[in-house]
């Protein structure tokens, strides 16, 4: 074989080994995401069958998930509410996202948004008054309070939100 033909031959095997790890590299790195989708889905199964975050007494399954999976089932804007405090539990930034309203959505912060959202213990939902805001009804008010632990102080959000229904649906408008 010519010196030429050797090197090329060379060339090929490198370029065949270096194929080779990069598959098998890319098998690993499927593994390891397979065995993290199966733990996530493990644990979203066990989360399915504890209390719901909201306080509503029902089993996460039977309440928010339902939002959660698909926010054209939420019906009114009190469980439009619940089921947005049991994102921020749980740091469901997505939903958070596609139950805000549009024009008011805060899509630059939302990586702020969660960092904030997994680094305080959410500790229960109180609804104080909601008017308006029923499966027939395009507007309507909830005014909670949202009490979380932050850096070791108990905390409260307390506020009074607008909610309207945008293609079809409730969203979060804003703070009243």
């Amino acid at each position: 074989m010519s010196k030429k033909g050797k090197i090329k031959n060379g060339n090929n095997k490198a370029k065949h080994t270096k194929l080779l790890n990069q598959k098998k590299n890319k098998i690993r790195e499927e593994k390891l995401l397979n065995k993290q989708r199966l733990r996530a889905l493990i644990v979203k199964s066990n989360l399915y069958k504890d209390a719901c975050p909201c306080g509503s007494n029902k089993t996460f399954g039977n309440c928010c998930a339902i939002a959660h999976n698909n926010i054209e089932e939420v019906s009114t804007a009190e469980q439009l509410m619940r089921s947005r405090y049991t994102a921020y539990a749980l740091g469901n930034i997505e939903y958070l996202m596609s139950s805000h309203h549009s024009l008011t959505r805060p899509n630059k912060e939302q990586d702020e948004i969660l960092n904030w959202t997994k680094s305080v213990i959410w500790l229960s939902l109180e609804i104080l008054n909601s008017s308006n805001g029923s499966a027939s009804d395009i507007e309507g008010t909830v005014e909670f309070k949202a009490h979380f632990e932050e850096v070791g102080a108990t905390q409260v959000i307390h506020e009074h939100s607008k909610f309207v229904k945008e293609n079809g649906h409730w969203v979060y408008l804003g703070e009243v």
